[in-house]
């Protein structure tokens, strides 16, 4: 048992290559993490890129758990051992610090730390916050435009999860626009230093003023791991 009493919350998302979901899963329930949140989505890569490296497609599956810190770095090790992170296509793991949550999820983050048999295994992360999550969330149809302007702006690739807004009438109440309930939601992975650029570019192409109807927001990351294995275009492979 360890001391998990000043290791903090954190939401960690996982995005693999859909043909990964077992392996992904499987980890999650032999390790006992009561929080899991899971979905699917679509990359940005070439098909060509899938063809060559032996995917069937960019479909890939989203998972968010929340649990201490210290977890978040035992579920890396994790993903580090059974996943090949440095093969391009593969995925990207990185960790959000929490501000606060309800007591009861605390709790019981809390008791999932102190279940957990943690070794001192290395693997290989980005720390000290270098990187920043782009939240992106515009009109269903709007993807490839929010993505050709945030590479126009130096972002490598993105993830696209499909959504429905729930607040559609008060929007058109506040804002004096339409708004459409099917949303299409994108998360960028991107560099402190290119962030605020990449959010103007996507701000000014499919902002709210535009018929995308976009708004976005930042995070700061903890850690990331699996980005040295990015591919821009096929002349990388």
């Amino acid at each position: 048992m360890i001391d998990c009493s000043e290791s903090r919350i954190e939401a960690l998302f996982a995005i693999m290559d859909v043909d990964l979901d077992d392996v992904l899963i499987e980890l999650y329930e032999e390790n006992k993490i009561p929080f899991v949140l899971l979905t699917y989505g679509y990359g940005t890569a070439k098909s060509e890129i899938y063809e060559m490296l032996g995917y069937g497609g960019p479909r890939k599956i989203v998972a968010i758990s929340i649990h201490t810190s210290k977890v978040s770095d035992f579920i890396m090790n994790k993903i580090h051992d059974e996943i090949d992170l440095h093969r391009p296509g593969t995925g990207v793991v990185f960790t959000i610090s929490l501000s606060s949550m309800n007591r009861v999820l605390a709790e019981t983050c809390g008791e999932a730390c102190k279940n957990i048999e943690i070794g001192s295994e290395s693997m290989s992360v980005t720390p000290n916050e270098p990187y920043q999550l782009i939240v992106a969330v515009v009109n269903s149809g709007y993807f490839d435009q929010v993505m050709d302007a945030a590479k126009a702006a130096g972002a490598s690739g993105g993830t696209l999860i499909h959504a429905r807004s729930l607040g559609s009438k008060e929007a058109e109440k506040y804002l004096g626009i339409t708004v459409q309930p099917e949303k299409e939601l994108v998360l960028i992975l991107a560099p402190q230093e290119k962030r605020h650029a990449i959010m103007e570019r996507i701000t000014a192409e499919t902002g709210l003023n535009t018929e995308a109807r976009g708004s976005c927001f930042s995070l700061p990351v903890n850690s990331v791991m699996g980005l040295e294995a990015t591919i821009d275009n096929l002349d990388d492979i």
